[in-house]
C-alpha cells in the first residue's frame, strides 16, 4: 500500500482511465469494478469516469431504446456526454454508461436534406447485414451542410461467452461524402476486430483496416445499392484475409512459441523413464 500511496492522485487517475479505455469488449463494467477497488477511492473514480464517453462511443456500445438496439457513438452524440441519437427510430436519450441504460426518451427531429439518402442507405444494408451479421446492430446518421451530404454508417455485432472464458466483437464505421446533384461519394471505410481469451490466461486480438474507394451515386437508390456492394466486397475479403493469416500463423508463428522436441531433440520415451535417475527419484518419492 505504500507504494500506491506514493503516487500523486492525478497519476492514479490517468493509470485508472488507461485501465478502463483498454477494457476488452463485453467486460467495461468488470474492469470498472476492479478500478475501483484498486483506487479505493470514489472521488478518484468518478474522475477517471471521464472516460466513459471515449469507451462507449469507441466501442459502439448497444443499447436499447424502447425495446430496440441503437448504438452509442460519437456521431449520436448531441452533447458530448450521456445524451445521444438513434438515427432509426428518431429518438434521443439519456445513457447510463454503468447501468447500460437509455432514459428521458424523447422524439426528434431528422435533417430532411440528407434524409432521402439515409433511409436509402439504411434499407440496402439490412439484407447484407441480416444474411452474414445475424446479431447486428447499426446505426445510419445523414447531415447536410452546404450542400454536400454526409452519411455515417456504423455497423457492430458481438458475441461475449463470459462462461468460456472468450468475448468477440466486429465493428466497422463507413463514411459517405457527395454533393446534393450526385455524381461521385467518396467512401472512406474503418474495420476492427478484437476479441479476449483469458482461460488460465489472457490473450488478446486487435486488428484494423481502412479503406477507401469513389462510388457513383446519382440517385439514392443506385447510389445506396453501390455503396453497400462496397461495404460488402470490403469487408468479405477483410474477414478472409484475417482467416487466411491465423491459419498461417497456427503453423508458423504459434508453433515458434513452443518447443516441439526437448533440448535432445529426441522424443521421451515414457515407458524406458523408470531407466533414468530421474524416474527412479520421482517413483521414489510417490
Amino acid at each position: 500500500m505504500s507504494g500506491l500511496e506514493e503516487i500523486s492522485e492525478d497519476e492514479r487517475v490517468r493509470i485508472a482511465s488507461d485501465f478502463i479505455k483498454a477494457a476488452p469488449p463485453g467486460e467495461f463494467k468488470e474492469v470498472v469494478n476492479d478500478v475501483r477497488v484498486l483506487l479505493a477511492n470514489d472521488k478518484l473514480l468518478t474522475r477517471a469516469s471521464s472516460v466513459f464517453y471515449d469507451y462507449a462511443t469507441e466501442q459502439f456500445t448497444t443499447v436499447k431504446v424502447d425495446g430496440e438496439d441503437t448504438l452509442i457513438t460519437k456521431e449520436g452524440s448531441l452533447d458530448g456526454s450521456k445524451r445521444f441519437y438513434d438515427p432509426k427510430n428518431s429518438k434521443s436519450f439519456t445513457y447510463n454508461y454503468l447501468k447500460n441504460e437509455a432514459t428521458d426518451v424523447e422524439e426528434e427531429e431528422r435533417d430532411s436534406g440528407a434524409e432521402k439518402w439515409r433511409e436509402a442507405i439504411q434499407t440496402a444494408l439490412k439484407s447484407y447485414l441480416d444474411e452474414f451479421f445475424p446479431a447486428h446492430v447499426t446505426a445510419v446518421y445523414g447531415k447536410l451542410e452546404d450542400d454536400q451530404v454526409t452519411i455515417t454508417v456504423c455497423i457492430e455485432d458481438h458475441k461475449y461467452n463470459p462462461n468460456n472464458f472468450w468475448n468477440g466483437k466486429w465493428k466497422s464505421k463507413w463514411e459517405i461524402k457527395f454533393p446534393t446533384a450526385g455524381g461521385f461519394a467518396k467512401v472512406d471505410g474503418a474495420m476492427s476486430v478484437q476479441v479476449h481469451y483469458y482461460e488460465d490466461g489472457n490473450v488478446q486480438l486487435l486488428s484494423n483496416k481502412k479503406v477507401e474507394e469513389s462510388v457513383q451515386i446519382s440517385s439514392p437508390s443506385e447510389g445506396a445499392n453501390n455503396v453497400v456492394e462496397f461495404i460488402k466486397k470490403s469487408e468479405t475479403d477483410y474477414q478472409l484475409a484475417i482467416n487466411e493469416n491465423y491459419t498461417s500463423m497456427s503453423n508458423t508463428t504459434f508453433k515458434a512459441l513452443r518447443r516441439n522436441l526437448p533440448i535432445t531433440q529426441t522424443l521421451i520415451d515414457w515407458h524406458k523413464l523408470h531407466g533414468f535417475q530421474v524416474g527412479k527419484d520421482i517413483m521414489n518419492k510417490s
